[in-house]
């Protein structure tokens, strides 16, 4: 599920679209470059969600989450002709200041977050698990 829309772009701006996703050839949008621009977004939102919640969402895309998707495909829409302007940067790093927040906690977007380990006695995480044998014949062969 992609955070944004080609019609969510559209919708937000539309004469911005046509100005910096245009088709020089064609004088039509040049739809691969729409969506490698939401591709691209969908693994910049990940990559700083992935932490605090389960993804890809299984629920609709909170509208923060959208229009946090929509600044950042702006800009990389812009950015593959070098033609962002000072607001598109000016709100990309909005967008990302605000993901931030998000997978910090400092913002709820009301979507269930993934388990955190429990605090032992003295305050502190302890996880355990199973350690792959660092000593075999395979790796000590020679040795013995």
């Amino acid at each position: 599920m992609h955070y944004a829309t080609r019609e969510d772009l559209l919708v937000a701006d539309g004469s911005y679209v046509w100005n910096v996703a245009i088709n020089r050839e064609t004088n039509e949008l040049d739809e691969a470059a729409i969506a490698q621009a939401l591709e691209d977004t969908d693994e910049e939102i990940n990559s700083l969600l992935s932490r605090r919640y389960k993804l890809p969402l299984e629920t609709t895309v909170p509208r923060i989450l959208n229009r946090v998707a929509v600044s950042i495909a702006f800009y990389w829409l812009a950015d593959r002709d070098n033609v962002a302007t000072e607001l598109v940067r000016k709100r990309y790093e909005d967008a990302i200041k605000t993901l931030k927040e998000i997978a910090s906690g400092q913002r709820d977007i009301g979507l269930p977050t993934l388990e955190q380990p429990t605090e032992g006695e003295s305050g502190k995480v302890f996880m355990t698990g199973e350690n792959p044998r660092l000593f075999t014949r395979n790796n000590l062969k020679g040795v013995l």
